[in-house]
């Protein structure tokens, strides 16, 4: 094949494309600033989690990938696929100093001829900024083309879900789809904004279905009823079922990507609604364990502290905002979570003398529990937190 990319921003998103264009048979520089990151991904060290990224890591690195922190491999690439993170300021603007801090010497490198793919969520509008900021003598190639992976099934998705190309012209999104073929089964083609458009409206969808959802947990709750049993109603064998289950929804990205929206849409509320909703849910569920025991001077247990299943990514995570709430209620907060380094210590300890047991998290190591063990391993009838019902009982608090 002989083609080479240049992937700017080798994290969660850019490290798992990278090593499938490079077991594709491209020849691929990963480039980042982080230095430490680098020398740990020469050294074939996984930083995260990602089902079979290991055994690429370790097949490619050094040979078809590279990582590194030299930009001028720009030069000598055919293609450049910028995955670095966008995400919002403390008033929750949309914060693009990531990108921003590499054009210049993306501007330096770049040549005739080559495909610069933005992949990064951003607002509308700013693929067609991002040309003209890179304006120069000579012609080069621009798209938009989404990531659209669950973290931690990366690999696999990348090839099963579709890959939306956004062009800024036909040119430019005939050789994205060129490119994203090597390694996806199907490309959907229109233009850039449409694709930024759908990348925001993809994560916007998912979550307002979830604040939905935990409204629905909310109202049942308040009218004594087990919102299980309401879903089981809602969803059993109705083709027009599907109401989401309540949970704690969060992440990098569901949290922040509608604000990619709220400076050009008239009518904002679904929008921030949901997000009031998803970001206060934890508060209203430590007023239902309020309910059943005075909270000053317990301990409190919190298994799982990643942002969603199975996954070792902190960001965002709404398990954060529980534990500063408990603590402000004066209780002892004692965290767990199998798959983050800075938890990982023994569930018996965290769990040992526990007043409140929050399972924050559906880790499927969490799955084994039940009533009888937690009892056990408490050692007395303490106030169990189930809002993802790991444990069957068709209850939130209880």
């Amino acid at each position: 094949m002989g083609k080479t990319i240049s992937v700017i921003g080798i994290g969660r998103v850019g490290l798992p494309l990278s090593l499938a264009f490079a077991e594709a048979g491209f020849m691929v520089y990963g480039i980042d600033v982080d230095l430490d990151h680098i020398d740990k991904l020469r050294h074939k060290e996984m930083p995260f989690i990602e089902i079979g990224a290991e055994e690429l890591l370790e097949k490619h690195a050094g040979s078809m990938f590279i990582p590194t922190s030299d930009f001028s491999f720009v030069k000598d690439s055919d293609y450049v696929i910028i995955t670095l993170g966008t995400p919002v300021d403390d008033h929750m603007n949309p914060d693009y100093s990531q990108i921003e801090s590499i054009l210049p010497a993306l501007k330096k490198n770049i040549r005739e001829g080559q495909l610069i793919v933005l992949r990064s969520t951003v607002a509308p509008g700013t693929t067609e900024l991002i040309r003209k900021k890179l304006e120069c003598d000579f012609d080069f190639f621009l798209a938009f083309c989404p990531e659209r992976i669950a973290e931690g099934k990366s690999l696999e998705e990348i090839r099963e879900v579709p890959q939306i190309i956004g062009g800024i012209d036909a040119k430019s999104s005939e050789m994205a789809k060129e490119l994203f073929s090597h390694i996806t089964n199907k490309c959907l083609v229109s233009d850039a904004r449409s694709a930024e458009l759908a990348k925001i409206f993809t994560n916007m969808y998912r979550y307002i279905n979830f604040a939905i959802g935990n409204e629905f947990a909310i109202i049942a709750m308040e009218h004594g009823r087990s919102i299980y049993d309401i879903l089981r109603l809602v969803n059993q064998d109705y083709k027009r079922g599907g109401l989401s289950s309540p949970g704690l929804t969060a992440g990098p990205c569901l949290y922040k990507d509608g604000f990619f929206l709220l400076d050009s849409v008239p009518f904002d509320e679904l929008i921030t609604a949901s997000w009031r909703i998803n970001e206060n849910f934890p508060l209203y569920l430590i007023g239902r364990i309020k309910d059943k025991i005075d909270l000053k001077g317990k301990n409190v247990a919190i298994l799982g502290m990643a942002f969603k299943k199975n996954i070792d990514d902190t960001r965002n995570s709404l398990s954060f905002k529980l534990k500063k709430a408990f603590l402000k209620e004066q209780c002892e907060v004692r965290m767990h979570d199998p798959h983050v380094n800075e938890f990982k210590g023994d569930i018996s300890d965290v769990l040992d003398n526990a007043d409140v047991v929050v399972i924050a998290v559906n880790h499927d190591e969490y799955s084994v529990f039940d009533r009888d063990t937690l009892k056990e391993m408490t050692g007395k009838n303490c106030v169990i937190c189930d809002v993802w019902d790991v444990m069957g009982e068709g209850r939130v608090v209880w």
